[in-house]
C-alpha cells in the first residue's frame, strides 16, 4: 500500500508552496490535496503505480487529490510543489474556463496522462519557465510572509499562473488538433454557451469522437454527463445572480438558460441543497 502524507494547510488557507531544491528520490505516496508540479531544473522520472515516465526541467503537471506517485533517479531536479483545494479558494474562474488549455492542463490530461504516456503534457520553452518561476515567487512571497490581505493577493497570483499555464497549453498544441485539445475545446464551448439547449452532434464533431467515446471520455474528464455538466454550470450561474442582485427566481432561471422555473426549482434544491429563494 502507498504512504498517505497528511499535510495541513496554515491557516486554513487552501493554498501552499512546497520548495525541492533539489528533490531526491521518494517512495509512492499520495495527498489530500491537488497538486501542481513545476520542474524548474534538472530531470528525473515521475512514477505512479501504473506507469513512469521521464521528466525534465519545464515540464509541468497536475497529481489529482488521493493518486498516488514518486520520483526516481532524479538528477538536479529542482520543483516547485503548488498545493492547493481549488474548490476551497473561492477563486472566480469563469473566464479562466473558457480557455481549452486550462480544462486541458487541469482537468483533462491529469486523467488520461497513463493512457498517451505523457505525450501530451505542458513543456515551457526557457522564456515561459522564466515567467512562470516569477509568479511562483509572488506567490511563495505572499504565504511565506503572511502579511494582512497574504489570501486576496496569494490567490490573485495563482490565478495568473493558471491562466498563463492555460494560455501556453492552448499555445502548444493548438496547432495540432491533437484529440486533448479538441475535447478541452469542448468543455470549453459548453461553459461559454451554456445557456443554450445542449447540441450533442455538433460536441461530436468537435470532439471527432464516437458518441460512446465522448462521453466516456467526458464522465472520465469531469465526472458527470455533459447534460449534467451544463445544468451545474446553469445553477451556478443563477446562483450569482441571485447572490448579487435584486432579481426573481423565475428571472434567474430564465436569464440562465432554464425554460421552466418550476423545474429549475427542482433541480437548484437537488444540487445546492436549498431552495433558490434561500439565495436571495
Amino acid at each position: 500500500m502507498p504512504r498517505q502524507l497528511d499535510r495541513r494547510f496554515q491557516e486554513g488557507f487552501p493554498l501552499e508552496i512546497n520548495l525541492q531544491y533539489p528533490q531526491g528520490p521518494t517512495s509512492l505516496h499520495g495527498h489530500g490535496f491537488d497538486e501542481l508540479v513545476v520542474i524548474q531544473r534538472g530531470k528525473g522520472v515521475h512514477f505512479t503505480e501504473n506507469e513512469s515516465y521521464e521528466i525534465f526541467a519545464g515540464d509541468v503537471f497536475i497529481i489529482r487529490k488521493g493518486r498516488s506517485h514518486g520520483y526516481r533517479d532524479t538528477v538536479n531536479m529542482h520543483i516547485v510543489n503548488i498545493l492547493f483545494h481549488l474548490d476551497a479558494m473561492n477563486m472566480p474562474r469563469g473566464e479562466l474556463k473558457k480557455l481549452p488549455g486550462y480544462h486541458a492542463l487541469f482537468m483533462i490530461q491529469p486523467e488520461i496522462r497513463g493512457q498517451d504516456r505523457f505525450k501530451h503534457r505542458l513543456q515551457l520553452t526557457p522564456e515561459q519557465l522564466a515567467h512562470a518561476s516569477g509568479i511562483i515567487e509572488d506567490i511563495a512571497n505572499e504565504t511565506k510572509r503572511r502579511t494582512p490581505g497574504y489570501e486576496f493577493m496569494a490567490t490573485a497570483h495563482f490565478m495568473r499562473l493558471a491562466g498563463f499555464l492555460s494560455r501556453c497549453y492552448s499555445k502548444l498544441y493548438e496547432k495540432s488538433q491533437s484529440p486533448m485539445m479538441r475535447f478541452a475545446n469542448v468543455i470549453s464551448h459548453i461553459e461559454q454557451h451554456f445557456r443554450e439547449p445542449l447540441d450533442i452532434p455538433h460536441l461530436l464533431k468537435m470532439s471527432s469522437m464516437s458518441r460512446s467515446t465522448f462521453f466516456r471520455a467526458f464522465k472520465k474528464s469531469t465526472g458527470s454527463s455533459p447534460i449534467d455538466y451544463q445544468l451545474r454550470l446553469r445553477i451556478s450561474h443563477a446562483s450569482k445572480l441571485l447572490r448579487d442582485g435584486e432579481i426573481s427566481v423565475k428571472e434567474a432561471a430564465f436569464a440562465s438558460g432554464f425554460t421552466d422555473s418550476n423545474y429549475f426549482s427542482r433541480q437548484y434544491r437537488k444540487i445546492r441543497g436549498r431552495r433558490p429563494k434561500d439565495d436571495k
